[in-house]
């Protein structure tokens, strides 16, 4: 199995990366040839993205 990793950069989504995160998962579920590993990287966010 490959492995990728997708590195993600976050700037004020807070409202937008729970919808990212399930569609990610919907999209990559029934995958056997590759395994994703996601790195998100908070970029200064001033609201809740880091929480």
């Amino acid at each position: 199995m490959t492995k990728v990793s997708i590195v993600v950069p976050l700037y004020n989504e807070e409202e937008m990366f729970p919808l990212y995160i399930k569609k990610a998962s919907e999209l990559f579920k029934d995958n056997d040839k590759y395994s994703f590993d996601y790195v998100f990287v908070n970029d200064g966010s001033k609201d809740k993205t880091l929480e």
